[in-house]
């Protein structure tokens, strides 16, 4: 199955909460993983910020970001180019979400992915107004 992994779900696979087992599951179940090239700047901003909180140490911090790097380099990392833009714009006025979850939607979309997971009750709404298969998690 090609599952799209938005940026709140892919960070539970590193970050230990609620959900990170079926996270994890579910990246060793697909067949493609895909996701936006913006995770990098939202993942890595979100492990910068619990290492400010103290919640993660240095070392930690560079296992972790070392991780999502290889983890990028396995999957489908998708552009934000001028068409997943465009498309983004359209899903702020269907759906009235905030930016980058509509640039996150527009690259599901594009990608014909068959499951969308987003642990954004919001974004999770907004996919399945659009069309996507969601999975709560």
């Amino acid at each position: 199955m090609r599952i799209y992994f938005d940026s709140s779900t892919l960070l539970k696979r590193y970050i230990e909460e609620s959900g990170s087992d079926q996270v994890r599951r579910k990246w060793e179940e697909a067949s493609e993983v895909i996701v936006s090239a913006l995770c990098a700047p939202e993942v890595v901003s979100a492990f910068v910020r619990l290492k400010r909180e103290k919640k993660l140490n240095e070392e930690t911090y560079r296992i972790l970001k070392n991780h999502f790097i290889l983890d990028m380099g396995q999957a489908s990392v998708e552009a934000v180019d001028e068409e997943t833009l465009r498309e983004s714009v359209q899903c702020l006025e269907k759906t009235g979400i905030k930016a980058s979850d509509a640039i996150h939607l527009a690259t599901a979309l594009r990608t014909d992915c068959e499951l969308f997971l987003s642990a954004d009750v919001q974004q999770q709404k907004a996919a399945r107004a659009l069309g996507l298969k969601v999975e709560v998690i």
